[in-house]
């Protein structure tokens, strides 16, 4: 075994010349990297978040190398690092450490054991010594329960429009009993403060220790019916941790009507989670919010919109962005004043040619995570089948015995002839009952 030593030096010992405990770690830290070698690079998806891990699907190309990702491949368990990681995230060309095995305890489904794996050698190597000290001489016990929860994490993705000095506007579905409200941007998270709710307009006012420069958000002359507009949609990336790149599309302001929204025509990405709607002359005419959420056991798109998610209506509405103002009013009608402190909107346009100007949006557009717990009721597990044979115990079925110690007989897809065992060694599978 290479030792380094705390002044940098290094040192080569017999693997007898450690103790038992430390030579142990040493051939489980070596078969784990082995056998990552020869697993070679994964991409995988999170689906269900855990106590101490995630469970995830490991996934595959469609066809060609542009194509995309199609995650129906082995479940896993990975273990809870220092990541961040949410249902639904994507983790590309990641080497992966076996770490052992679990026995997966899903909600809707009977039991199974998967392999478990890291993202760091040293987080798998102490995993699975871990998991054999506690286990012994049991070899029923190398393969720890992992449960899913029964109360599920939703994390909604928004957008959160700047108006400098810390102040921002976001949709107000996004308080709806959140847990956390935070802001993201750079790669870090910063905490959100509510200052003024606004019903009317679905708005809130939120404050936060980033400052971002705004952009205009005021036209000097407000939308006309018949006005010819640009749709700036802004999405999520793949791993859903940054605002993707936005897309432009055209149309015409089809009603502007006397409330606080009007109707165009223009296409609205349907992976978008808000944007805006510009004129001509590259003026912010208005502004829509469309926040989408992922739950615990949402389906393995990472774009998948939220249950709770109004239908579209038949030409997409934006709000007024010269309305914006009016968050920034208190005080009763006619005697109303500004927030002190806080900016307000500025007007004029943004540009002129589109792609400055979608980057300078792109760039002033913040994104806004909120999270909120939901539980469900575990649904009733059926009981298990359990052969005659192996309750009796009379030897006269052949059984076969897994690693974790699970029994199986011929008639289980897990059955494994070369490790023959008898009918009362181990514990029962809960697929065959053997």
């Amino acid at each position: 075994v290479l030792l380094r030593l705390p002044d940098g030096k290094t040192t080569v010992l017999p693997l007898t010349a450690l103790a038992a405990d430390d030579a142990e770690f040493a051939r489980l830290a070596q078969a784990s990297m082995q056998d990552a070698q020869a697993l070679g690079p994964q991409t995988l998806q999170v689906q269900t978040g855990l106590e101490d891990g995630w469970i995830a699907r490991l996934g595959t190309r469609a066809t060609g190398k542009d194509s995309p990702w199609i995650f129906a491949g082995e479940t896993i368990y990975l273990l809870r690092g220092k990541q961040s990681l949410e249902p639904g995230d994507i983790l590309e060309a990641q080497t992966l450490f076996p770490a052992g095995q679990r026995t997966y305890l899903p909600l809707d489904s009977d039991a199974t054991v998967i392999r478990a794996f890291a993202l760091e050698l040293e987080e798998a190597a102490t995993a699975a010594f871990n998991v054999r000290q506690a286990a012994g001489a049991d070899t029923t016990k190398l393969a720890p329960q992992v449960v899913e929860p029964l109360v599920q994490t939703v994390s909604i993705h928004g957008l959160a429009l700047p108006l400098g000095k810390g102040y921002y506007l976001i949709e107000r579905s996004l308080l709806k009993n959140a847990t956390t409200l935070m802001l993201h941007e750079n790669a870090k998270d910063f905490p959100l403060n509510v200052v003024k709710e606004d019903a009317a307009l679905d708005l809130v006012l939120v404050s936060c220790p980033h400052e971002m420069e705004p952009v205009r958000l005021i036209p000097r002359q407000p939308a006309q019916i018949g006005q010819s507009v640009f749709a700036v949609s802004i999405p999520l990336t793949s791993t859903r941790k940054n605002l993707g790149p936005p897309t432009l599309t055209r149309g015409i302001v089809s009603k502007t009507g006397t409330g606080a929204s009007f109707e165009h025509d223009a296409v609205i990405a349907p992976e978008a989670i808000g944007g805006y709607l510009l004129s001509e002359r590259w003026e912010v005419l208005g502004v829509f919010f469309r926040s989408r959420s992922r739950v615990e056991k949402a389906p393995a798109s990472p774009r998948s919109s939220s249950p709770e998610a109004q239908p579209e209506p038949a030409l997409p509405q934006v709000l007024h962005s010269r309305f914006l103002e009016q968050i920034l009013l208190v005080g009763e009608k006619g005697s109303q004043r500004r927030l002190p402190g806080v900016p307000a909107p500025r007007s004029g346009s943004l540009g002129d040619a589109p792609k400055p100007v979608i980057d300078l949006l792109r760039a002033s557009t913040a994104l806004v995570i909120a999270t909120r717990e939901e539980k469900r009721d575990p649904p009733a597990r059926k009981p298990t089948a359990v052969s005659p044979a192996a309750a009796a115990g009379d030897g006269s079925a052949q059984f076969s015995l897994s690693s974790s110690g699970i029994r199986h007989n011929t008639k289980c897809r897990y059955f494994n002839a070369a490790k023959a065992c008898q009918a009362t060694d181990g514990h029962p599978c809960k697929l065959c009952g053997g």
